[in-house]
């Protein structure tokens, strides 16, 4: 097959400062162009020349200014290249410009979330039209396949879920990241008697960042060896300051002492931060639909305590691989289970076994199967249709309604 994957385009592939979506986009491109063409179109960046290859896998990079007017160089691009199939990640209104112009090839959206699905990002009657329009969907879980099906009224034929992966092997203990997980502890303050207590991701609201600080005020107030590291940023590669930071900064003043804030971690430093840790927390408030940083945690062998929030009871299995807490009630049940589990570290390690013999389940490789196999689906289903023209046009040039966004160029929301 050849396949075009257009990412969202304030994040260019592979990613500089970790975006998660464009991570995902990179980890299953370069599976996928292991039996197949594979082009991403990606935005332009100084890191990067504007076309690259690799083998079967080929970057064309064009400059982001605003959404309608990357996606209109995105097709001129693309019309140089034709594809059997093309993947949109995560932007419904792309959908609209590309089908005017590709009314012959199969079009995928891959939503990561549902956040760009709102009425605050695209008109509900233009996603109903999206909907129309694609030939399949995309989801990294049952719980935002759900989601799409009830909310938006995607045919449930159209919907595939596929989670997301993990490269085991980069959070494999061996000498070299042992050296250095024991150089970072020190350089952090912790001793061998400290107990930490880990959190990975951006600092906002939704992510439950403030549920976790309360509670850990009074873990901190009866557990004088207990630290809490919190590995991350308020955006994606940025540290810049914002109401919700200060709001962290002033919670964790009174235990400052047993709270570290890294500020940015270059995704190449997360698995020696985990490593640092000895439980790792994942508080999440909104709805998450996957939430990734639950799954590296556990493929450095760390039980995972996190919420009951959307799709992550998919990956942790409840009192077996982690624990899953209701988000309102961290404050009260987080310093019991915390107590409950330092009596015994036994069921620590044994959790963190646990935890780890479930990654092992989420392979990047499992999950590019199912995106080639789904895609094969779909052009097939494609073929077997008349050539017709959707909704009666046939190939124009898009118009500016359709992609107009209230996207700002620096978005930071994937």
């Amino acid at each position: 097959m050849k396949i075009a994957i257009i990412s969202p385009g304030p994040y260019t592939v592979p990613p500089v400062n970790g975006s998660s979506v464009e991570y995902d986009i990179e980890e299953i491109s370069k599976r996928l162009a292991r039996e197949h063409s594979v082009y991403v179109y990606t935005r332009t960046c100084e890191k990067y020349p504007r076309h690259t290859s690799i083998n079967d896998l080929h970057y064309i990079r064009v400059t982001y200014d605003h959404p309608m007017g990357y996606l209109q160089r995105v097709i001129r691009q693309l019309k140089k290249r034709p594809v059997d199939v093309i993947l949109v990640e995560n932007r419904p209104r792309y959908v609209l410009a590309l089908r005017k112009q590709f009314y012959r090839t199969p079009i995928i959206l891959n939503m990561h979330s549902s956040a760009f699905a709102t009425p605050k990002r695209i008109d509900p009657v233009k996603m109903r039209k999206v909907v129309r329009q694609i030939d399949g969907m995309l989801t990294n879980s049952e719980y935002l396949r759900s989601y799409f099906i009830g909310q938006h009224q995607v045919p449930a034929e159209k919907v595939y879920a596929a989670h997301l992966g993990v490269e085991m092997s980069d959070y494999e203990p061996d000498e070299f990241m042992l050296s250095r997980v024991e150089k970072i502890r020190e350089k952090l303050g912790f001793t061998p008697y400290t107990r930490v207590l880990m959190y990975a991701g951006r600092l906002m609201r939704e992510k439950g960042v403030h549920r976790l600080l309360q509670a850990f005020r009074t873990i901190a107030r009866n557990d004088p060896d207990a630290q809490l590291l919190l590995a991350g940023a308020p955006s994606y590669g940025s540290n810049k300051r914002n109401t919700y930071m200060d709001l962290l900064e002033n919670l964790a003043a009174p235990i400052r002492d047993q709270v570290t804030f890294t500020g940015m971690v270059p995704p190449s430093w997360m698995p020696y931060l985990y490593h640092c840790a000895d439980i790792v927390a994942m508080p999440s408030t909104g709805k998450e639909s996957f939430c990734r940083s639950n799954l590296e945690a556990m493929a450095a062998g760390k039980p995972v305590i996190s919420s009951t929030s959307g799709g992550i009871g998919e990956v942790i299995e409840d009192g077996k691989s982690g624990f899953l807490l209701p988000s309102k009630q961290w404050e009260d049940e987080l310093p019991a289970l915390w107590n409950r589990l330092w009596e015994a570290p036994e069921q620590i390690m044994w959790m963190g076994m646990q935890a780890k013999s479930r990654a092992e389940m989420f392979s990047w490789e499992a999950t590019a199967e199912r995106y080639a196999a789904f895609f094969e689906h779909i052009i097939s289903k494609r073929q077997k249709k008349p050539e017709e023209p959707v909704n009666g046009y046939h190939t124009t040039e898009s118009s500016a309604a359709d992609v107009e966004a209230t996207d700002d160029p620096g978005e930071t929301m994937e």
